[in-house]
């Protein structure tokens, strides 16, 4: 494994920290706030200085929204300045969703449900709780989200896996429950989902779901994504693979809290590690480290992606 350059902030320094991204960079959430660039070339901050711990971020319009320790956040490129989205009922977000193009349909995950905003007072976004319902704080507390339509919603919680449906608020539970689900998926073959028990299940409806195949007992699976022929995982032991020989370990052995594939490049992974910064492969078994990039790497976001 070796280490690649990144950069310290220079050219965001001399444009006024303010931020700019191209298309083609990856944009990364940190403990040191956004950070942005390319496997094999340099990465960077960007934009103004943010005193919290950036855990997730997704494209809303011209802009990129940032769930942090401290609230919700919204960056639009070009600008010096982060604007606050929160208020008192959304604390610390680890999942945002943001399935149109304004703010007002951010869907947001927190350790004390899921908040979706119901109007604005004074321009600022106001709050409601869609997990009221719900009487376990085990499951109350939400740390991912996956769109199944335009009204149901996958959600992640420290009790399972449930099922939100649309503004009535109806929730219903899967058959995952009892660990906590922190790692969900869409692909063409349905939906993926990963448990702190090292397992990961697979339904083709978001609703009936069947175990498909377990890493380790014990395991914690934080982050899921597909490349060509295989299935990646973030694990509390590193980057697992599936393949024709089951699940294999590849890449530092880090608690590895992102993983995901280069949509241009398939063969180029990245992974992201709390602590233990970010790292990148294009073979899939030799690693480098971004030298110089923040210690705690939170969340990928790729060129184009929302999420």
């Amino acid at each position: 494994m070796s280490k690649e350059d990144g950069g310290h902030g220079g050219s965001a320094a001399a444009a006024g920290w303010v931020a700019q991204w191209n298309r083609e960079d990856w944009l990364v959430a940190t403990s040191r706030g956004l950070w942005l660039g390319r496997p094999g070339h340099e990465w960077r901050a960007s934009g103004p200085s943010f005193q919290h711990s950036l855990n997730v971020l997704t494209r809303c319009g011209e802009g990129v929204i940032g769930g942090a320790d401290g609230g919700l956040w919204l960056i639009e490129k070009g600008k010096s300045r982060w604007r606050q989205l929160h208020d008192e009922l959304v604390t610390v977000v680890y999942d945002v969703a943001a399935p149109g193009p304004e703010v007002d349909s951010i869907l947001v995950a927190t350790g004390y449900g899921v908040h979706r905003p119901r109007g604005t007072e004074q321009g600022a976004l106001r709050w409601t709780n869609c997990s009221e319902a719900l009487t376990s704080p085990n499951q109350r507390f939400s740390t991912a989200l996956l769109a199944m339509d335009q009204d149901t919603w996958l959600v992640g919680t420290e009790a399972g896996l449930c099922v939100m449906e649309g503004e009535s608020r109806h929730w219903s539970s899967t058959a995952l429950i009892g660990s906590a689900v922190r790692a969900l998926l869409a692909t063409e073959d349905g939906f993926w989902a990963g448990n702190d028990a090292g397992e990961i299940w697979h339904s083709d409806t978001g609703r009936e779901w069947q175990i498909h195949s377990r890493i380790a007992p014990g395991e914690s699976v934080l982050a899921l994504a597909q490349a060509p022929d295989h299935l990646l995982a973030g694990t509390s032991l590193g980057v697992a693979v599936n393949d024709s020989d089951g699940w294999r370990h590849i890449g530092p052995p880090l608690t590895i809290v992102a993983v995901a594939v280069d949509p241009s490049q398939p063969s180029v992974w990245l992974a992201g590690a709390s602590p233990g910064g970010l790292w990148w492969s294009s073979d899939s078994e030799n690693w480098q480290q971004v030298s110089g990039a923040p210690g705690a790497v939170r969340h990928l976001l790729a060129p184009g992606a929302n999420q």
